[in-house]
């Protein structure tokens, strides 16, 4: 067959949530690699919070930030972030509505002072809830700004709300930055990612393509949550797990079973890789 180019969500695709990585997975990924086809990253995840347990699997090259900081064969092949303009009317609007915020850059992330209370106890509960799976945010734990609205090259904007503020988001922002719920498991039942309309893993993959010379028609995507839609859509076959959200598999060309029961593995080996 001709070799392809895979790219694979991090959490509830590579890795389980409480921090398990099936051995089925890690077998796949490299038999793949080693029968010459390449694979790839594409996580909502800064490339910092990216553990060196998934990237000790081996990987060609990694799409973090939803596609804001993108690294192929060791070189950085993009790097788009918001417009400070519109990154200061943004996060300015979510702190007024209450919200609680992490800025995020491929390097680090950065919570504003005046929510830094009410983020250490959301954290707290995201720890509790995730268990060893939440050893990649411990170690790597945003710094408090004083000054949010000076830092620049933000790629993503985490928030954490009540129900009503997150349809008011949803409604006043969702014509200009991407809207999206988390992916992960938290305490905070509405919430999610904000990128800029230029920010999205198809974006990312395409620059991958570019550097690597290959086709669209070369391209198979798997993924679980809503954040994966644009890629499981724009790559010739997309793959949904089993235990992934109900959009996601609507997007997907087909299902495989869940991360736990081998359904990456499956996946591989229903599509001859």
């Amino acid at each position: 067959m001709n070799k392809k180019i895979i790219f694979l969500d991090i959490d509830g695709t590579i890795r389980n949530f409480d921090g398990t990585i099936p051995d089925s997975t890690v077998s796949a990924i490299q038999k793949a690699r080693e029968h010459g086809h390449k694979v790839c990253i594409s996580t909502g995840r800064p490339l910092f919070q990216v553990s060196r347990e998934v990237l000790n699997i081996g990987f060609d090259g990694v799409i973090s930030d939803s596609g804001g900081y993108v690294v192929y064969e060791g070189e950085c092949v993009r790097n788009a972030c918001y417009d400070p303009k519109l990154y200061t009317e943004l996060c300015g609007d979510l702190l007024r509505k209450g919200c609680i915020v992490e800025l995020q850059r491929h390097d680090r992330g950065f919570v504003p002072v005046e929510v830094q209370k009410q983020y250490q106890l959301v954290i707290q509960g995201m720890i509790a809830t995730m268990g060893e799976g939440a050893d990649d945010f411990v170690k790597n734990l945003p710094g408090y700004e004083p000054d949010w609205k000076s830092v620049t090259g933000i790629e993503k904007i985490l928030y954490f709300c009540s129900k009503e503020v997150y349809e008011q988001i949803r409604q006043e922002w969702g014509e200009k930055v991407h809207v999206t719920s988390f992916s992960i498991p938290n305490t905070a039942v509405y919430g999610g990612e904000i990128s800029p309309m230029n920010i999205k893993k198809k974006e990312g993959m395409i620059s991958i393509l570019e550097k690597a010379g290959f086709s669209r028609e070369d391209t198979i995507a798997i993924g679980d949550s809503d954040n994966d839609i644009d890629m499981l859509e724009f790559a010739a076959v997309g793959v949904a797990m089993g235990s992934g959200t109900v959009n996601a598999k609507a997007a997907a060309d087909f299902v495989t079973d869940p991360l736990m029961q081998d359904g990456l593995a499956h996946a591989f080996e229903k599509l001859g890789l």
